[in-house]
């Protein structure tokens, strides 16, 4: 299943212009959506509206001068137990629930790590 919601976000994302990251561990996904302000609104609500999501809530909305993953369509990694070793934010993110995650987590750094994580991934992923 996630890789149709993959195949159908990176579709719909070429057709809007819009750029990101998506990181999965333990059923659990941190996204990011980068581009024009509509588009990324229209792109999230049908997120919100979509019934294979749930527990979805808005971390940061920020506007940023210069897109950090412009590579992608959507990047995509599977994060592994080993991936989490070498993230205690990740641990932190992908092992907490929705409301722990709200106060527990700096916007800051989930973008860190979702850049991080970006870092070295082939575009084909």
């Amino acid at each position: 299943m996630l890789a149709k919601i993959l195949e159908t976000a990176r579709h719909v994302n070429r057709l809007r212009s819009i750029t990101g990251m998506l990181l999965y561990a333990n059923g659990t996904v941190l996204q990011v959506l980068e581009g024009d302000d509509e588009d990324v609104n229209k792109t999230f609500q049908s997120i919100e509206l979509d019934p294979r999501h749930r527990d979805i809530f808005l971390l940061s909305k920020v506007e940023i001068a210069e897109r950090q993953f412009s590579s992608w369509d959507m990047g995509f990694k599977h994060l592994s137990e080993t991936d989490f070793g070498n993230s205690p934010i990740a641990a932190q993110v992908f092992n907490a629930n929705k409301d722990e995650i709200a106060y527990r987590v700096k916007t800051g750094a989930a973008l860190a790590m979702l850049i991080l994580f970006a870092q070295g991934i082939d575009v084909s992923d």
